[in-house]
């Protein structure tokens, strides 16, 4: 439980917080401000469920700041301290209902049995209301659930004439729906539902009914309902205080629908701003996202793949961003593409520079163990468009930091890497046979390998050998069954478990991206 403490006396405020046992009556947080002025702001921040607080303070009463917040949040308890003198102030503080009122100057145990009062009060009307409130949201969220569905318009009909006050099936609708990338239920409910009651007082205040629902532990679909057509600045104002609350909480995106009269319209607004999260993908995190004007006709922009490959070939750091960057601003600015498919061409860009990476005897993705990574798990993990760019440009400057490390090889390390890439297609290959041809120990071997590059011998053959069947795959002359022995494995079903645990994808689903 909250209290918020406004008295204009320092000594009387923090006095009445460091002496009472507040906890012993179940209030947890405490808050303090001067005036009238700064105790509305402490209010509408922080939410208290108990007020206490003096009649008369500079700036603005003790009397007009309840007045006012209460209008926004009716049930809150308040408590006014008052001196003799303050009784012509009392008797506007009589029409607010205010659970008590404490003489000055205070007495220790009037001010504690006041405040277990107004806390007891607190406890028993949201005991109550928590039953109605149930009943209430059940019927609300089944409305909503009616709404989104446009051939349900007269069970939505009969259904909004049980609520108080009523939603008419000739009402405005207008569709909001937030997709928290962060599950619902991992959030802090206590407090959601608190700012959820901030943001339906706020659209009360124009008229607007808020109806909510939250759908697949990822979306709160809230309908906002009016009697007239609201003004489109007081929706877009609604938007932006949703964002900004939220922030606190999540990573998300705010979709907004358009205004349409009509409960059988309702749904066209709802299943626009789902089509509009489909397009999240190209807005960065926390965007609201509102109906756009068709784009003129354009072209798609060229595809600089080939510039990116022959970059970083000749081993040109800038040439690769510069290729990198041009695709970025080609898929952002072009005309827009589902997001599966932009993910496609990143994998694309993505699975080129390990190629060649792993050509130079560098290897960006850890392949083996409990951590081990794979390309494709990397690009469906991005869930932005800027996201994606930043992880490729990430893996280029990475490349380029290896190929400088790798100016100093070891010589050793270079003829095994040098044997492996002349006989990786042997299945047989083994340690002992390497070690063999560099003329020292298996352990010696084994020992270098692993401090110089990172990795053991047998990871990095295996990548290698991975990484020679995927240029097989994109060939599609060859079939699958023979690619296997060609990069070296005997055991077909082998290859395509090495191959998924390395890459993400079968060989046969890496084969349709590719191709």
């Amino acid at each position: 439980m909250k209290l918020l403490i406004a008295d204009d006396e320092k000594l009387t405020r923090e006095g009445i917080r460091n002496l009472l046992d507040l906890k012993k009556l179940g209030i947890t947080e405490v808050f303090l401000a001067d005036d009238g002025i700064h105790g509305l702001e402490a209010a509408r921040s922080h939410r208290p469920d108990i007020i206490l607080t003096d009649v008369r303070m500079p700036r603005m009463t003790g009397v007009e700041m309840a007045s006012r917040y209460l209008e926004e949040a009716p049930d809150t308890a308040v408590l006014f301290m008052s001196a003799y003198s303050d009784r012509e102030y009392l008797k506007a503080a009589i029409k607010l209902k205010a659970v008590n009122y404490i003489d000055k100057p205070l007495d220790k145990k009037e001010l504690e049995n006041a405040l277990a009062e107004a806390a007891d009060r607190c406890r028993s009307l949201g005991a109550a209301k928590s039953g109605a409130m149930l009943k209430e949201q059940d019927l609300k969220g089944h409305l909503v659930l009616f709404l989104t569905d446009g051939a349900k318009a007269a069970a939505a009909a009969a259904l909004g004439a049980c609520l108080s006050p009523a939603i008419e099936p000739d009402f405005w609708f207008s569709a909001v729906v937030t997709s928290c990338l962060t599950p619902l239920s991992e959030l802090p409910s206590e407090e959601l539902m608190k700012e959820s009651q901030l943001f339906s007082g706020y659209l009360k205040e124009h008229g607007i009914t808020r109806l909510i629902m939250p759908k697949a532990d990822r979306y709160i679909i809230s309908f906002l309902c009016s009697p007239s057509r609201p003004e489109t600045k007081v929706l877009e104002d609604f938007t932006r205080l949703v964002q900004s609350r939220m922030k606190t909480y999540c990573r998300f995106f705010i979709a907004a629908g358009p205004i349409l009269q009509g409960m059988a319209q309702a749904s066209v607004s709802y299943h626009s701003a789902m089509n509009l999260l489909d397009e999240s993908f190209y807005h960065d995190y926390n965007s609201v996202l509102t109906p756009q004007p068709a784009a003129g006709s354009y072209q798609p922009a060229a595809d600089p793949f080939t510039d990116f490959g022959a970059a970083l070939t000749a081993q040109k750091k800038e040439d690769a961003l510069k290729a990198a960057e041009a695709f970025y601003r080609g898929l952002k600015d072009g005309p827009p593409l589902p997001a599966a498919q932009a993910k496609d061409r990143y994998f694309r860009y993505l699975n080129k520079l390990d190629e060649i990476s792993l050509a130079n005897h560098i290897s960006l993705w850890k392949r083996e163990g409990l951590e081990s990574e794979s390309i494709w798990e990397d690009v469906m993990n991005r869930a932005t468009l800027r996201e994606l760019h930043e992880f490729l440009c990430e893996r280029i400057q990475l490349y380029f930091q290896h190929l400088i490390f790798n100016q100093t090889e070891h010589p050793v390390v270079f003829q095994i890497k040098e044997y492996i890439r002349l006989n990786y297609a042997v299945p047989t290959l083994s340690v002992p046979e390497i070690s063999e041809y560099v003329n020292r120990s298996s352990s010696y071997v084994c020992t270098l390998f692993k401090n110089e590059t990172g990795q053991t011998v047998n990871q990095y053959l295996t990548d290698y050998r991975i990484k020679m069947s995927k240029q097989f795959l994109n060939d599609p002359r060859y079939r699958i069954a023979d690619i296997s022995a060609k990069a070296g494995y005997s055991d077909g079903n082998y290859y395509s478990k090495a191959f998924r645990k390395i890459v993400g994808l079968s060989p046969s689903e890496y084969r349709e991206k590719m191709l």
